[in-house]
């Protein structure tokens, strides 16, 4: 038998010959490499982007909101008020700490220009559920209940300074026309998964001084925060029926960040697998192209193959040769593919602005599926071109 290098170096030979017709080939399997790889990748990325969203807070965070439910005519809708939601934490013992939220897009006055904002009415509570954190003066207390205070997020303070890096603190603006001094801006803040609002763009003051400014303010939403050895679903329903029970036409919803974060599992694995048929779609098409230029190769090349098993090449060199020139083909459609899915998965990542992370295996495991691939795309042809009868081969052809 031939020994394999030989037969390996007749294979490079052979595949440069004929490099145009293996070239669009090579193309749809370096598609189809990319595409797995960008799949494990970004599979990989969301699931870590969805469990860091609960990091901070964990699992035991819930939201209670008020939902529009049927009022008599002539009556106002029920509210969920300030003193309901102080009650909360007695009704359900289970709830560490409850943060209400007031909200309402209110114009700014600052400095002679008036600027679009969302204004909230949140307690410290709040501030502590979002772990937020001061750049400038200091965060909101319960001390300041009875204050004019605000505190401005990131955005927004640079929308205020227009341009400026001037200090806010101390500084006043103008809500409906009451004069409110800023005591703090927020460093960069990302709220809890079951906030839906932008703190950055945001100005927060007390929810007792918002009630005494804004003009039919109720609560919307509230967030608490439960022990960690209580039964989340027990806790949204206790909370939701205490709520609902004292005041009567209230209807509110509970939805806890578990089962958010169970939702969120259940997309994950139709996003990984819309993806996986994506990529073994286009891995399959690759893989058959691949077959197709080698079936194309051995009819080309039966004088070839005759004229090697008449000078003594045995049926397991040519069936080598035409395996390795797949494997190589594959091979080289995989150090083009693996860099391909790298680079769209950067970019949809930039794009949907996750951190980046790409595990050393992934890239190793396309380059082994790019070679398995090789193995069964050409055993096939490499079989039909070892089954050729030398004599039968080139009278074919003559």
């Amino acid at each position: 038998m031939i020994p394999h290098a030989t037969n390996l170096r007749i294979a490079v030979h052979s595949l440069a010959d004929a490099w145009r017709r293996n070239l669009l080939a090579l193309a749809g399997l370096a598609v189809g490499i990319g595409a797995v790889v960008a799949m494990l990748a970004l599979t990989l990325i969301v699931r870590r982007e969805s469990l860091e969203q609960f990091d901070r807070t964990g699992t035991d965070v819930i939201v209670i909101r008020k939902t529009s439910g049927a009022t008599p005519a002539g009556r106002r809708a029920p509210a969920i008020d300030l003193d309901l939601v102080r009650r909360l934490p007695e009704a359900v013992p289970a709830l560490r700490r409850v943060a209400p939220l007031m909200e309402r897009r209110s114009a700014i006055g600052f400095t002679g220009r008036t600027v679009q904002a969302p204004l909230l009415g949140v307690t410290e509570a709040f501030v502590d559920l979002n772990g937020l954190t001061a750049a400038e003066g200091r965060l909101l207390t319960d001390l300041d209940r009875t204050e004019s205070f605000v505190v401005v997020g990131r955005d927004q303070a640079r929308s205020l300074r227009g341009g400026g890096e001037g200090p806010l603190v101390g500084r006043q603006v103008s809500v409906d026309g009451r004069l409110l001094t800023i005591i703090g801006v927020l460093a960069p803040a990302q709220a809890i998964k079951l906030h839906q609002g932008d703190l950055n763009q945001a100005v927060l003051m007390h929810a007792e001084s918002f009630a005494r400014i804004v003009e039919g303010a109720e609560i919307g939403v509230v967030y608490a925060q439960h022990a960690a050895a209580a039964e989340t679903a027990q806790v949204v329903d206790d909370a939701v029926a205490f709520l609902q029970a004292a005041a009567e036409g209230l209807a509110v919803q509970g939805v806890s960040a578990a089962a958010l974060l169970e939702e969120m599992h259940r997309q994950l694995k139709l996003f990984a697998l819309l993806l996986g048929a994506t990529g073994s779609i286009a891995l399959v098409l690759g893989g058959t192209g691949i077959m197709n230029s080698l079936m194309l190769a051995v009819a080309q090349r039966r004088v070839e193959i005759g004229l090697r098993r008449a000078l003594g090449a045995l049926r397991g060199d040519i069936q080598a040769q035409f395996l390795f020139e797949a494997i190589l083909l594959c091979g080289a459609g995989g150090a083009l593919g693996v860099p391909l899915g790298v680079a769209a998965t950067k970019a949809i990542a930039a794009y949907a602005q996750w951190d980046y992370a790409l595990p050393g295996a992934i890239p190793v495991l396309g380059l082994g599926l790019a070679a398995a691939v090789g193995v069964l795309a050409g055993f096939f042809p490499a079989y039909q071109a070892a089954r050729l009868e030398p004599a039968a081969a080139i009278k074919s052809v003559a």
